[in-house]
Order: C-alpha cells, then sequence, then structure tokens
C-alpha cells in the first residue's frame, strides 16, 4: 500500500453510556479502532456508526465529532498520526486479535522512555498495514483488484512468472498493469513478482536445510546458475553467503550448489 505516516500520539480509551467523541478538528489523522459497542462519528456533514471490530480513519482539517452518545460502554484504540493516506481505507475491518495486539505493541512503545518517536511510527505502520490490507480485501474497495493481484503474484512466484501471465489472468492491458502498480507501490510489477520471489528464496534457506539446487528448482529455475545470478544480483551474494550470514558455517550443514 502506498501511504506516509508520523507518529503524533496514541491510546486506548473505555467510554462510558452517555459519552461522545468531543469536537475537534487538528493537522493530524486520527485513526479509530472499535473493540466493543460503538461510536457515533460525524466528519464534516457525514455521520456514520463505528461498530466493534471496524475501524476508521478521520483526515486531518475536518470537524470530527460525537453525534450521538454511547448507549453502551465502548472500547477502542485512537492514534493520531501525520502523512499522507494515499491508498489507506476510509473504513476496515481488520483481525480483532491481530489488531488488538499491533494496537498494544505502539502504546506500549509511546509509554516506554527507551523508545523514541521514530520506533512508535515504526509500530504505527504496522498496524495500518494491517487495517489497509483488510480494507483491500473487501470487494468494493477501491484497490480490492490490486491487492487481488498482489495475492495470486504471491501464490504463483514460485514459477516462472511474467507480466504478461499476471495481465492475461486478470484481463488486463500490461502497460496500464504496470503502471498502476508505479502508482501504488512506486515501482513496476515485475520488480514486485521478483522481490516476491525473493522472499520466497529468503524463506526457504533460513528455514529449512534444503539444498540451494532443491530451492533452485521449487523457485521455478531452470538450473542452478541462474538462480544464483538473480539472487547475487539482488542480495549482493551467493545464497550459501547469506544462509552462513544468519547460521555461521557451523550452524547448518554446509550445502553444496
Amino acid at each position: 500500500m502506498n501511504f506516509s505516516a508520523e507518529y503524533a500520539v496514541a491510546g486506548r480509551t473505555s467510554a462510558p453510556v452517555g459519552w461522545s467523541h468531543p469536537s475537534s478538528s487538528t493537522e493530524t489523522h486520527e485513526l479509530i479502532f472499535c473493540t466493543s459497542g460503538a461510536l457515533y462519528m460525524g466528519l464534516g456533514f457525514e455521520r456514520f456508526v463505528i461498530r466493534a471490530g471496524e475501524s476508521c480513519i478521520l483526515p486531518a482539517s475536518t470537524r470530527r465529532y460525537g453525534y450521538r452518545e454511547c448507549t453502551q460502554e465502548t472500547k477502542f484504540y485512537w492514534a493520531h498520526f501525520k502523512g499522507e493516506l494515499g491508498t489507506l481505507p476510509t473504513h476496515s475491518t481488520p483481525n480483532v486479535d491481530r489488531t488488538s495486539r499491533l494496537f498494544d505493541d505502539l502504546i506500549m512503545y509511546s509509554r516506554t522512555p527507551e523508545y523514541d518517536d521514530d520506533a512508535c511510527t515504526c509500530a504505527l505502520k504496522l498496524v495500518l498495514y494491517e487495517i489497509a490490507r483488510a480494507g483491500a480485501v473487501s470487494e468494493d474497495a477501491p484497490y480490492a483488484k490490486l491487492f487481488a493481484i498482489c495475492e495470486w503474484i504471491g501464490e504463483n512466484c514460485t514459477r516462472q512468472i511474467r507480466v504478461s501471465d499476471v495481465a492475461e489472468h486478470f484481463n488486463y492491458n500490461e502497460d496500464y498493469i504496470t503502471r498502476m502498480f508505479k502508482v501504488h507501490y512506486s515501482a513496476g510489477i515485475k520488480s514486485y513478482i521478483d522481490t516476491a520471489r525473493l522472499k520466497k528464496i529468503r524463506e526457504l534457506l533460513l528455514s529449512t536445510d534444503k539444498k540451494i539446487k532443491d530451492i533452485a528448482e521449487e523457485c521455478g529455475f531452470d538450473d542452478s546458475k541462474s538462480f544464483q545470478k538473480f539472487f547475487k544480483y539482488h542480495e549482493g551474494m551467493s545464497a550459501l553467503s547469506f544462509r552462513e550470514l544468519y547460521f555461521g558455517s557451523g550452524g547448518r550443514k554446509k550445502q553444496e550448489d
């Protein structure tokens, strides 16, 4: 997803019956993730309800307010941040447990002196990525098709897929799909395919004892030579050197090409 974020402040609120969101208009965006109850929010002239399990991003410099009091105890996480919202979805229904854990980490970092705002920004981005991912899954989301393409690439990156294969599968023009990726990922689709494949190779190198020639075959390379050329181009070292970098020469049985 294409967005930028700079952490400002975050917390968790337990709002009693009769509470409503205060009226404000700040220079920061406000992210709300409701875990129980419901918030009755207004944004300019728009009104909507944020229910348990739902998230909402309220953009900066627009008046936000509670148009109705809570009818039951309502618990929610919140965070204020600066940046460009880009392709972040305004509304989303992320995984509750995963998003709650990420928010708890963010709040912990914000309250621990040893962690500065940069650490909080990193934690905040993980929350936003989780929300963006959930928002993209929805069929009516603006970037649902793009997310579906990324999912398909991830599932098929272990074979020699080309841009034309992706375009044909989704019935898109190659030039159009390339431009779409450059807009939303700041890179072409070929680069995205290579990155997905590289992640799979790293996973196999660092989490299995498979021989490098077997990994090359599993990841769709015709021979070890082309595999090594691809890996060295992206990582600046051989696959064997990469594995030994993290495990040491004695950490795993030495693999031959």
